[in-house]
């Protein structure tokens, strides 16, 4: 006499098809959120841009215009150097339109180091994107470190980076 192993044979169908779907969710679930961390890193902190604002940082100490900018700062919570610009034709002016020309800059701004500084460049700014990396910063950055200004830019390929400065 033979027995019938059908119902088996369907039970064991399922139990293995039940623990493939959960480590091929699992798997899914894991790798997204390190494909969203690695996009992050990718758009948020551009290696390039983080080694032309600190270009910029340099430049403007060395030129001894960075207290004058930063009692502006403080008067104002920030200041924008791209579109506002600086003068054309004097050195300072003329040597951030490089960079930001060289390293394909949209925008740069200087603030200070806190949470409603970032939250005042948001209200102003039209893009999208740019208020996106602003919230992030929001999100991320520790206001309470001893970080006084903060380098910020988005580049026209869509990347962005900041500088602390103390």
């Amino acid at each position: 006499m033979k027995l019938n192993n059908k119902g088996f044979m369907l039970l064991e169908v399922v139990v293995v098809s039940t623990i493939i779907v959960t480590v091929l969710t699992s798997l899914y679930i894991g790798f997204s959120k390190l494909y969203k961390a690695y996009e992050d890193r990718n758009n948020y902190f551009d290696v390039d841009t983080i080694y032309a604002l600190k270009n910029i940082e340099d430049m403007l100490i060395d030129s001894g215009v960075f207290n004058t900018i930063l009692l502006e700062i403080n008067n104002d919570h920030y200041k924008e150097f791209v579109k506002e610009g600086l003068a054309e034709n004097d050195y300072i002016g003329s040597y951030i339109k490089k960079i930001s020309n060289n390293y394909s800059l949209e925008s740069i701004y200087i603030t200070t180091y806190s949470s409603s500084s970032l939250d005042k460049i948001k209200n102003n700014s039209n893009d999208l994107e740019f208020n996106d990396f602003l919230i992030y910063l929001n999100k991320n950055l520790d206001f309470s470190e001893k970080y006084k200004y903060i380098f910020i830019s988005k580049t026209k390929t869509g990347k962005f980076a900041y500088l602390r400065v103390v």
